[in-house]
């Protein structure tokens, strides 16, 4: 297997939190070389992290693809940014992983798409949950046929994120750089996780709103209005007749993280939870012993799998069921176009006649 030579696009939250501890596990086959971000203090902070010198570090991502420096680049921008950062990757022949939502609208993303897939380019979009062990034996379970026919599909993604004190006027918040709010950022996992245990989208009804209006600019004392979706439900249906209700937040006061997806089926039900800590619950059986409650299940070793070294595997020629490729990344933002347009119109819109 080749050693990768990483660069790095964006080095904000989200790059630091889950890319770079998976790249750093595995010093034997990928090592970052470079990086490229637009705050010099994050370029400091790599400097010193990577080791690298001065001539790995870069404002301009033009930059950091002729260097010559990198095999791949992973990009975790701000949405607007995404799709011309990856376009400019496929031209220079590059595999790149890229965050989700892919586009902040379907017409955006399905250019990426369409140049992705002429050019062969090696693609892969970050929807994370599908890396942890629990969503994966989640998965297992409801494709082993053992809830049998599928009743319901209810999923709860709140925070209170959106009510930090003094949080200000970020990307998140502008419509014109995110596309959207918590439809989009964490609307894609759920909409992920649902496609990821077999089950595709139809039919797709939704609102959404604004909770908190206005936010001081990052960078002055100027007041902005927020642009993009504070709360977000959603009522859908999948192509095999199952209803899925999700329901997204980013102002659920006093509830730092939670994450509740829930499959009920005729032969019983299974939940997946997360509250800081990762469980999932499993009740199977006639319905008349449901009362028994449910039981707790620990994924084993074997479903332990790692988001950034799925990346790299993908490089390398290895992949499996679970490669979240660019395809995965399209399928999602149809979902997302739905839902928008939903909010739009006030009216339900179908996938595949609504939405191509």
């Amino acid at each position: 297997m080749k050693k990768i030579k990483m660069g790095l696009i964006g080095f904000g939250g989200i790059s630091k939190g889950i890319h770079v501890p998976g790249y750093l596990a595995h010093p034997d086959k990928v090592e970052i070389t470079a990086v490229c971000d637009i705050n010099p203090d994050r370029l400091s902070e790599a400097k010193k992290k990577f080791g690298l010198s001065d001539s790995a570090l870069f404002t301009d991502y033009i930059e950091l693809l002729n260097s010559r420096l990198v095999d791949a680049v992973d990009i975790a921008t701000s949405n607007d940014a995404h799709v011309e950062i990856a376009v400019a990757a496929i031209e220079k022949g590059l595999p790149f992983s890229i965050e989700k939502p892919i586009g902040r609208n379907l017409e955006e993303a399905k250019r990426l798409f369409d140049l992705a897939k002429a050019k062969n380019a090696k693609s892969f979009v970050c929807f994370s949950w599908r890396y942890r062990a629990y969503a994966r034996l989640l998965r297992d379970i409801v494709k082993s046929g053992e809830l049998g026919r599928l009743y319901h599909i209810y999923i709860r993604c709140i925070k209170d994120s959106g009510l930090w004190k003094g949080r200000r006027l970020e990307w998140r918040f502008d419509k014109e750089k995110a596309g959207s709010g918590v439809l989009g950022d964490l609307g894609s996992h759920m909409i992920d996780i649902t496609r990821f245990i077999g089950e595709e989208f139809d039919t797709v009804f939704a609102q959404s709103g604004i909770t908190v209006g206005e936010r001081q600019v990052e960078n002055g004392d100027e007041v902005r209005p927020v642009t993009t979706d504070d709360w977000c439900n959603i009522s859908a249906t999948t192509k095999n007749g199952v209803p899925v209700t999700i329901n997204l937040s980013r102002v659920a006061k006093t509830i730092p993280d939670l994450m509740e997806f829930e499959v009920m089926g005729e032969g019983g039900r299974v939940k997946l939870s997360y509250a800081g800590t990762m469980k999932l619950f499993l009740s199977i059986g006639k319905w008349d012993t449901m009362c028994k409650g449910m039981h707790e299940i620990v994924p084993p070793e074997s479903y332990n799998a790692d988001q950034s070294l799925s990346f790299i595997n993908l490089i390398n020629g290895i992949e499996d069921e679970y490669t979240s490729h660019i395809i995965e990344g399209i399928e999602c933002q149809k979902v997302l176009e739905a839902a928008s347009r939903s909010i739009e119109t006030g009216r339900a819109i179908r996938i595949g006649e609504d939405i191509l």
